[in-house]
């Protein structure tokens, strides 16, 4: 799995997709609390600074354009000083709003949070009050024509439709119909963030949905606390709207898919520190629905869009989630008990991985039997030159044919496990050849990375990282520390004694 999601993080690139649904302004109150009123048991807000942000689907928009899609939007916005604002932000994002119409007389969705800290350091930050600004209508008659319009003119032409549907008089059946109907024929997938209501027969005909588990509840009155009820309910979901996935998510327990074409799995996540909730449905509908538009199978995308899911909740209010902190996420979620070790065979996606997110990736390799100062210092060099740092480790099979039988003195797991406990260290893979000349092959690095006494012995990869323009640089080094002197200077204290 490991492998698959980074090659697929990989694989993003820049697809077209459409988000419909509606847009709303976010803005954000900041500031200090430090007593409470004398006019009443409250909290008093000493503003420190104001924010503002996409919100609804425009939180979607944000989470896939920092993601690297070509996104565009339909939607409907007040002549207001709120809906100026959002368009503003849409174009400053380079969105495509040309679905994107102005109704006069109507309010822009405007939701106003209030967060209070302890000290200046934002200590302590939470939610004390948000204030909702909206009217809940459907769109005039003459403005509804032109979305309807544009949308039977343009579905065929995106890589996916992703429908945001925050029940605000937006979309209706009508609406999901000529999107579905004008989705390319099936070719062009549709997504459904649903509303949360006891009939969803207007997604009836869509690609997938992704309920969370209160939605799922509500629409099936199957109570979906535990996962025999999930499977029960995603089923009826599948049959009653005729979908090809259901994706519901279960919070803290990750996401529960049933596909038509298989059956019902749970995809659980690493358990995280919470600090908000905002957004992450929103995540969950941009990650799930760039990945299939990316061409990844849907187990595929539901893992990742969980994974999404996870880093969303560690920030504060909706905030979007870089292709970097996918990656990261990715790897730490499907760790290894050893820590930083990785398997031969996913090094290569890895290192691909890292720089796709604009990373430069530094590669050194050696035994590192019995960590010294000088060893330290190395790696801090190595990891200077780059943003990566994978670590080549000598398995003891290959130590034992460089140095001899009573080397290494410590075993390989027992080497990668310090390895990994070092900060410049970011990955370790380990060999069995006596020359890293083919790990070099498979991480590609951008920075070669040697001892200054390896200048006349020769580099190891020189030839093939330099003929694509990587570097290769000689480290100088610490005298006075190697593993031979350290054993040594044991075997003579032993003698001695």
């Amino acid at each position: 799995m490991t492998e698959r999601l980074l090659r697929l993080i990989e694989s993003l690139e820049s697809p077209r997709i459409l988000v419909v649904g509606e847009l709303i302004l976010d803005r954000y109150v900041w500031g200090e609390v430090e007593r409470v009123s004398p006019e009443a048991p409250i909290p008093v807000l000493r503003v420190t600074s104001r924010e503002a942000r996409l919100g609804g689907a425009g939180c979607v928009i944000n989470n896939l354009v920092t993601l690297g899609a070509r996104a565009a939007c339909c939607s409907v916005l007040g002549a207001d000083e709120s809906g100026g604002t959002v368009r503003a932000m849409l174009e400053k994002a380079g969105v495509d709003t040309e679905g994107l119409q102005v109704e006069p007389g109507r309010d822009t969705i405007v939701k106003t949070r209030m967060i209070g800290f302890v000290q200046s350091a934002n200590r302590a930050a939470q939610h004390i009050m948000r204030v909702d600004e909206e009217t809940i209508h459907p769109p005039q008659q003459k403005v509804r024509s032109v979305l309807l319009s544009y949308l039977r003119e343009n579905c065929a032409s995106f890589d996916a439709i992703l429908v945001s549907d925050y029940n605000k008089g937006l979309i209706d059946s009508e609406l999901v119909k000529v999107i579905v109907d004008t989705a390319g024929g099936g070719s062009v997938p549709v997504i459904v963030d649903p509303r949360r209501s006891e009939d969803l027969s207007l997604y009836r005909g869509v690609t997938s949905i992704t309920p969370n588990r209160y939605e799922a509840a509500l629409a099936t009155g199957i109570d979906c606390d535990n996962f025999d009820n999930l499977e029960e309910a995603g089923r009826i979901l599948l049959e009653q709207l005729a979908v090809r996935d259901v994706a519901i998510t279960i919070d803290k327990d990750g996401i529960f898919l049933c596909s038509s074409s298989g059956g019902c799995s749970h995809l659980g996540i690493r358990a995280r520190n919470i600090y908000d909730v905002t957004g992450a449905g929103d995540m969950v509908l941009a990650a799930f629905g760039l990945a299939v538009a990316a061409g990844a199978k849907v187990e595929d995308a539901a893992a990742l869009a969980n994974i999404a899911a996870g880093v969303e909740v560690t920030k504060l209010g909706a905030t979007p989630v870089s292709k970097h902190e996918l990656f990261e996420a990715v790897s730490v979620d499907h760790i290894s008990p050893e820590g930083k070790l990785r398997e031969r065979s996913e090094i290569r996606a890895i290192a691909e991985a890292h720089r796709s997110a604009g990373e430069i990736v530094v590669f050194t390799n050696g035994c590192f039997d019995i960590l010294h100062p000088g060893h330290i210092e190395y790696l801090q060099f190595a990891r200077s030159q780059g943003d990566v740092l994978i670590i080549g480790l000598n398995s003891d099979k290959s130590v034992r044919a460089i140095k001899g039988e009573g080397r290494p003195v410590m075993g390989e797991m027992d080497r990668a496990v310090l390895l990994g406990a070092l900060e410049p260290v970011t990955h370790v893979v380990l060999f069995d050849e006596e020359t890293p000349k083919d790990l070099v092959e498979q991480v590609r690095p951008d920075v070669l990375v040697k001892g200054e006494d390896w200048r006349e012995k020769g580099v190891v990869g020189r030839e093939f990282v330099e003929s694509y323009g990587g570097r290769v640089v000689l480290a100088e080094l610490v005298e006075g520390h190697s593993t031979t002197d350290i054993i040594d200077r044991i075997t003579d204290l032993r003698r001695k004694k």
